[in-house]
């Protein structure tokens, strides 16, 4: 699509559009206050289908037993499915903080899972009984609304055995309880319990049935690992991590445990942990002194840590080996869609950093006319743009460290105009370190195409807003689930996009996309760790190049570099207003 998306799903024509025509914007709110019996508001509120299907899933003239809730799309993936609890489990200084906020910032934006974080650091003020308590009810009420018992089982070890003694209960007194977002250069959030998580009426009416729609992900990790060694959540050895089972099924039965081991033998790759998360903390670069001082200490607390085990005495639990950042994955008993998505998305991660740069095609000749979609070509603009990113990708982003050539990538789309857009971009083949690459080698994808308009290909936003004036009512209402006419919606970018993240992510080279605003909006704020609902507001100029650099630890940086030559703001904003004011 040359520009912003407008609109929405049934015809002005069409006899059913009175269900949309009749209603306000109040009618596809979300309920205010304490959480309604009426499945359709719960299951909204879960996020379980797109908001601009709302008006179908109500009682009609015409289907007076209306479906309740509609199939799971893969953008939404995440909400279906157990709940989990993940433990990121390891020796310090490996970057279990780094792979907490990542892995968050992955399930709940391509996947829709409902996220928290939960830091075994916060949970130290008391005896380790009590911490673990306090812990776990953090956990539970934010699972399923409802504290676990306040006194933590207790271990007892006879011989090679682990027991876990009952609790005495005391239902009089509940601990504080935190869920603790990242330890650096973010405040730790309260815990999230908005949202009803109980089950819609139309999933419990068949006795016998599993109903496994919760999309619950809790990721627990240690911010000082060296302070929470002896900490029942901390995962520190088999007895421990025997514990952190029983205490998860104590839970709920239907909560699924993860452990995910970190494991950095590499000295490069452990120092430049230890180099990003003190720099991220706003301590400074570390000196030799301070690298010594920490491995001394790593070596310390390695002959106390006791590693998952390979002789059989842990393979009933569901664990992943994540070792030296991708170098080998491996993975026991990780079944269902969350837990592989976290599988695949560990073999691709590492904590370098990454430089993207994003940009779309130069003007196109529907961007011109104003014309929604389609396969044109560029402008005389649009080719001047060609021209001039050309120079910028071989003077600047193949040669980023200064005068000598670094790697350098390319990905476009597979559409006239961004390959017009990349054509000037040179591909010699340059000698880096020894190594000889290709450089700015093309690669094309599919994945990368504007989101297609269906019906409404080809046409401009005046003619949209004649022919169709319900449709920017519903794409208002919903401008991310919403689904053109036999075309596609913002949920399904960001599903073709979610296999070339995890490409993206595996990268250390710098990379130049050049694709759409839509799918550019989606990638933009993945990589910014934003809210996937606000992708749709973010404006991604003509003629201009957006260089991203972050390496996970840190805030992604976002920097604007306008290349030119100046166009006109055409139809493209005000076709959009015009259709926003003509919404009932």
């Amino acid at each position: 699509m040359s520009g912003d998306d407008p609109l929405s799903v049934l015809s002005g024509d069409d006899p059913l559009a009175v269900h949309v025509r009749d209603r306000s914007p109040s009618d596809f709110s979300l309920p205010s206050g304490p959480p309604s019996t009426v499945s359709l508001e719960r299951c909204q509120s879960l996020e379980w289908y797109a908001k601009s299907q709302e008006h179908l899933l109500k009682t009609s003239l015409h289907n007076p037993l209306p479906t309740e809730v509609p199939p799971p799309i893969a953008a939404l993936g995440g909400n279906h499915g157990d709940m989990h609890v993940v433990v990121l489990i390891g020796l310090p200084e490996v970057g279990k903080p780094f792979l907490a906020k990542r892995m968050r910032q992955y399930l709940r934006f391509f996947h829709g899972a409902s996220c928290a974080l939960f830091d075994t650091a916060t949970h130290t003020k008391d005896t380790i009984e009590e911490n673990a308590q306090s812990l776990s009810n953090a956990l539970s009420l934010w699972l399923v609304k409802a504290p676990v018992s306040i006194n933590a089982p207790k271990l007892s070890i006879v011989g090679s055995n682990v027991h876990l003694e009952p609790p005495s209960l005391n239902r009089s007194l509940y601990p504080s309880f935190r869920a603790s977002g990242m330890s650096f250069g973010e405040p730790p959030p309260s815990p999230q319990l908005d949202g009803d998580t109980s089950l819609p009426d139309a999933a419990k009416v068949y006795q016998g049935q599993k109903v496994v729609d919760s999309g619950r992900c809790a990721i627990v990790y240690g911010s000082d690992t060296f302070r929470t060694f002896t900490e029942r959540w901390s995962g520190s050895s088999k007895e421990r991590r025997r514990w952190i089972a029983e205490s998860v099924k104590r839970i709920s039965p239907n909560v699924k445990l993860i452990f995910i081991e970190v494991k950095v033998s590499d000295p490069v790759l452990l120092r430049n942990n230890i180099s990003l998360k003190r720099q991220a903390s706003g301590q400074g670069p570390p000196d030799e002194e301070h690298y010594l001082m920490v491995e001394k200490s790593i070596r310390e607390y390695a002959k106390r840590y006791v590693t998952i085990q390979d002789d059989g005495s842990e393979d009933d639990m569901s664990y992943v080996l994540f070792i030296n950042y991708g170098e080998k994955v491996v993975t026991n008993r990780m079944h269902g869609f969350l837990r592989m998505r976290i599988a695949q998305f560990l073999s691709t991660i590492h904590t370098e950093t990454h430089t993207v740069y994003l940009t779309r095609h130069g003007q196109s000749e529907y961007n011109k006319l104003g014309k929604i979609g389609g396969n044109s070509g560029v402008t005389d603009n649009g080719l001047e743009y060609a021209k001039r990113l050309a120079d910028y990708a071989a003077n600047t982003i193949c040669k980023e460290s200064g005068d000598s050539p670094n790697k350098a990538r390319l990905w476009t789309s597979s559409l006239r105009r961004t390959n017009e857009t990349a054509q000037f971009i040179e591909h010699p083949e340059v000698d880096v370190d020894g190594d000889s690459w290709l450089q700015m080698s093309h690669r094309v994808y599919r994945n990368l195409d504007e989101i297609f308009a269906g019906e409404y290909e080809g046409l401009t936003y005046a003619e949209v807003a004649l022919r169709h004036k319900d449709e920017a009512f519903l794409r208002k209402v919903d401008k991310i689930g919403y689904r053109y006419p036999r075309g596609e919606s913002y949920f399904d970018i960001i599903s073709r996009l979610d296999p070339l993240v995890h490409e993206l992510e595996s990268y250390r080279e710098p990379l130049l996309i050049v694709s759409h605003q839509a799918v550019l909006r989606i990638i933009f704020a993945y990589l910014k760790g934003m809210d996937r609902r606000e992708s749709t507001k973010i404006e991604i100029p003509l003629h201009t190049v957006i260089k991203l650099t972050y390496n996970g630890w840190s805030t992604c940086v976002a920097e604007q570099i306008y290349l030119g030559p100046d166009v006109p703001r055409n139809d493209h904003a005000a076709g959009i207003a015009e259709l926003n004011e003509q919404a009932p």
